[in-house]
């Protein structure tokens, strides 16, 4: 065999050897949580030029956080799902960096419509809003 022939043999054996020791100790431990890990993870969707990005989020009440900006341009909201806690779907409100609602929703009635209610926007949730989240 010529010279540079087996070194190009060695090389891409070593090649093959190398990713299957990546993959094997990249996957060790994981017992396919991965993609678990990855929803229950603290999303930070910006200032909402995507809106899906927070919304898809939302709706499956998995952690996402998002900024806007209110109609008077400097009033600054940030709205943030922190997930699941004991069978209820745990959302806060900041205005302008200080806590001002933190509610603890039934499972599915974190939507849209439901944080539009928040802001006094009727929407006929008003019940859900006063059942679920406080003032602080």
């Amino acid at each position: 065999m010529k010279k540079g022939v087996l070194i190009a043999v060695i090389a891409g054996a070593v090649l093959i050897f190398a990713a299957g020791f990546f993959v094997l100790t990249n996957n060790k431990g994981n017992n396919g949580n991965s993609q678990m890990e990855n929803e229950n993870a603290m999303v930070d969707c910006g200032k909402m030029q995507n809106p899906s990005c927070f919304s898809n989020r939302m709706n499956t009440c998995l952690p996402v956080t998002a900024q806007l900006t209110a109609t008077d341009g400097t009033t600054s909201i940030d709205l943030t799902v922190l997930g699941y806690e004991n069978e209820t779907c745990h959302f806060q409100r900041k205005v302008n960096n200080i806590l001002n609602l933190d509610c603890y929703l039934p499972k599915g009635n974190l939507t849209w419509d439901l944080i539009d209610q928040t802001f006094g926007n009727d929407k006929g949730l008003q019940k859900t809003v006063d059942d679920s989240c406080k003032s602080v």
